[in-house]
């Protein structure tokens, strides 16, 4: 049995891999079929309709709309890649802390060697998934302000609005790219591999 500490690591861990897996696999899905992402405002959202001018950010929303997906069609084979690379790096992650927890005869070592580098590859991946996410952001955001000058809107709260869903995308892939790299260095750390070899000398059975 793992240690309470160790057991929460892995748990954590294995919903990480998870998380972040299945958000790429849906970025992967939707950059194949771009060009059919759905940019009509439709109706009025109830925040719009408070505004003196709602059919201007209408009009606003569907500009960022049309910015978001015609910067994922710009990229989309790159997006692909990058995506593919981290939904496989965070599946590695994903199944390697899931064995930590029931290794069914594997060394748990050694597979905490194989989810600390799977840890560090997820982590260089989402840097360049951040970035190209940062892309989108700012065109979007260039959109948004754009169609709200045509039609005379003062920007005010919108331009505030727009610099804190910019400064929140940065701010998730940091926070994202911190915990692969935690994990990363908490898994091959001398201490916890000495853990694990102790475990698997003690416990060389299937739990």
């Amino acid at each position: 049995m793992l240690p309470t500490p160790l057991r929460y690591a892995t748990l954590a861990t294995v919903a990480l891999g998870a998380i972040v897996s299945f958000g790429s696999i849906q970025g992967m899905r939707l950059a194949f079929v771009a060009e059919e992402i759905d940019v009509s405002a439709g109706e009025t959202p109830f925040f719009n309709k408070l505004t003196p001018n709602p059919e201007a950010y209408a009009a606003a929303q569907r500009a960022q709309g049309v910015a978001i997906r015609n910067s994922i069609e710009s990229m989309r084979w790159p997006r692909i890649a990058v995506l593919f690379g981290l939904s496989a790096a965070t599946a590695l992650v994903f199944v390697s802390a899931l064995r930590l927890r029931w290794p069914s005869g594997i060394q748990r070592s050694g597979l905490a060697m194989l989810l600390s580098r799977a840890a560090v590859g997820a982590a260089v991946f989402r840097t360049l998934d951040g970035a190209q996410e940062l892309v989108m952001v700012r065109a979007a955001v260039a959109a948004y302000e754009k169609a709200l000058k045509e039609h005379h809107v003062e920007l005010g709260e919108a331009e505030a609005t727009m610099t804190i869903f910019s400064a929140g995308s940065v701010m998730t892939t940091m926070v994202v790219i911190g915990l692969f790299l935690l994990a990363s260095n908490y898994f091959r750390s001398e201490r916890i591999q000495q853990t694990f070899e102790l475990i698997d000398r003690n416990t060389p059975e299937e739990e």
